[in-house]
């Protein structure tokens, strides 16, 4: 299918300007442009059951001109039913409607906007996981303006989002945890078939060798790692935020660290490939042929094995791919090896 066209886009990676299809086999999936707050701006690695969460997306456009009224929906999807959208919407975030809400402000190429969506996530979201107490669910974004000429992508009320072919979509993969649950040491999915019939899948793990922007943000959101030798960034009410609070930080310079360390220990990409087991009922491996039926669900359990120096980072990218190399989707993992004294 060709490119829908269109100004407004949703990044699908750190370095995307919007001016090119999202090249095959890119994780798609991990948009830097949507994330997760609490209601004070503070960014958020996983969503908790019964506490709200903002969900924020940002979005850009190759336009020099300004537009407003620029509108994003946003659903809350359960993607082993086929992808984002209205289709797989689950009722905590509005079901097949959504939300919708208006950028305050102008769009274009010199400033993006964001959009804030609050979600509070219940008992029923904790699915696509073996643990009851864990679930692995997805966020899709659309933007377009309707009224203000000229229109500029459109609103959508059924299916899934096409994230490949129009970049007025955004796909974000998030966890969602039980309140007051600490989530275990394996990490657990639920995959499904998309089709209508049978079929066969190959599901990989693969450590990437290095992690990026979106990845550093992340570890700076977490209460183990900080950020030394970079400049003060001054506090931004949550509702002005036009980016996370870490990617302002991170633009000053500076060192990401583990903290509670007795001397200063950076964190950096892992020497070494992270050892790590892709665990079915069918079998144990890094790659995995996979059956499943439609409308079904496959627990997958991916496994890491400790190894290398306190910092070492590692990337992973789990992947479901069809028998003839198309990708349905993943997520990425990211690990960080610590002493065994070390509390995170």
């Amino acid at each position: 299918m060709p490119k829908v066209p269109g100004d407004l886009y949703i990044k699908y990676d750190a370095a995307d300007l919007g001016t090119a299809e999202i090249p095959a086999g890119a994780a798609f999936w991990a948009s830097p442009s949507i994330w997760l707050s609490d209601v004070d701006g503070n960014t958020l690695t996983r969503a908790t059951t019964g506490k709200d969460t903002v969900i924020n997306v940002q979005v850009d456009s190759v336009d020099a001109d300004s537009r407003t009224g620029v509108k994003v929906q946003v659903w809350v999807s359960d993607f082993t039913q086929g992808g984002v959208g209205p289709q797989t919407g689950l009722a905590s975030g509005g079901g097949a409607a959504g939300r919708i809400t208006t950028i305050q402000g102008i769009v274009s190429k010199a400033s993006p906007g964001v959009a804030h969506v609050t979600w509070q996530p219940t008992a029923a979201d904790l699915i696509n996981s073996p643990n009851p107490d864990e679930g692995h669910i997805c966020v899709g974004a659309n933007a377009f303006v309707e009224n203000t000429p000229p229109p500029d992508g459109a609103r959508v009320t059924g299916g899934v989002l096409n994230v490949i072919e129009d970049r007025h979509h955004g796909w974000k993969n998030i966890t969602v945890v039980r309140s007051a649950n600490k989530v275990g040491t394996f990490i657990t999915f639920r995959m499904g078939d998309p089709g209508t019939e049978n079929g066969e899948f190959e599901v990989t793990a693969e450590d990437i060798g290095a992690f990026g922007p979106l990845e550093a943000e992340t570890l700076l959101a977490q209460g183990f790692v900080d950020l030394v030798d970079g400049a003060e960034v001054r506090p931004i009410p949550a509702a002005c935020l036009r980016e996370p609070r870490e990617r302002t930080r991170l633009a000053q310079g500076g060192t990401l660290v583990l903290t509670g360390m007795p001397e200063t220990t950076p964190l950096r990409p892992a020497e070494r490939r992270a050892k790590f087991t892709l665990v079915t009922a069918e079998g144990r491996d890094q790659t995995l042929c996979m059956k499943a039926v439609p409308g079904a669900e496959v627990p997958v359990i991916f496994a890491l094995e400790g190894n290398g120096e306190p910092g070492e980072v590692h990337v992973i990218d789990v992947v479901q791919r069809t028998t003839d190399g198309l990708v349905l989707g993943g997520a990425r993992v990211i690990a960080v090896n610590v002493p065994e004294w070390h509390c995170c």
